[in-house]
């Protein structure tokens, strides 16, 4: 037994904990243990369809590497600029995730750090996985805005992906415990 050969059926989350969940199908319960967990949103007693990827743009802060990139001249017009970015962003998360995620961070890198950045033409553009940075770079070339971006080389690793309705969880693996 598998993950994927719960792929589209209506499943209900038992229970889960850290390294594993539990799920409730055709009256059969089924653990399965997880590795490597990076991120998760679920709730005991949801009942869903489960969905299983391998590929999913909620993936790819895990299976690409982050690229930092500098912005080191101005945008003719800073506002289009900001705007091509946010569109560029959101064309490769399909807006799973927030584009400002990847302008911002908890700390010292604000919107308004960013958009000063951007206005001065100095200081940090973003910290996003390969393929977003990719998407931006083609905007920076559009707006003749020239950046350096740290290590921009592609570097992947395998995540997997389970929905159950809103329910979700991210993790490198789902590994069947027959010990049930």
């Amino acid at each position: 037994m598998n993950i994927q050969e719960l792929n589209n059926r209506n499943v209900e989350i038992e229970n889960y904990q850290s390294t594993f969940l539990t799920l409730k199908c055709d009256q059969k319960i089924y653990r399965f243990d997880i590795f490597g967990k990076q991120e998760f949103g679920l709730k005991k007693g949801a009942i869903g369809e489960l969905k299983y990827f391998e590929s999913h743009p909620l993936l790819i802060n895990y299976s690409e590497n982050i690229i930092v990139t500098f912005i080191n001249s101005k945008p003719t017009d800073s506002e289009k600029f900001v705007e091509d970015i946010e569109n560029a962003i959101n064309k490769i998360t399909q807006v799973w995730r927030n584009w400002k995620d990847y302008i911002t961070d908890e700390n010292f890198y604000t919107f308004e750090t960013f958009l000063k950045n951007v206005n001065d033409g100095s200081g940090k553009l973003l910290a996003a996985p390969f393929s977003i940075t990719q998407n931006v770079l083609k905007v920076c070339e559009k707006h003749n805005v020239t950046v350096k971006a740290f290590d921009n080389n592609l570097e992947t690793k395998s995540f997997e992906l389970i929905t159950i309705g809103q329910n979700y969880i991210i993790a490198q693996e789902f590994k069947y415990n027959e010990t049930n």
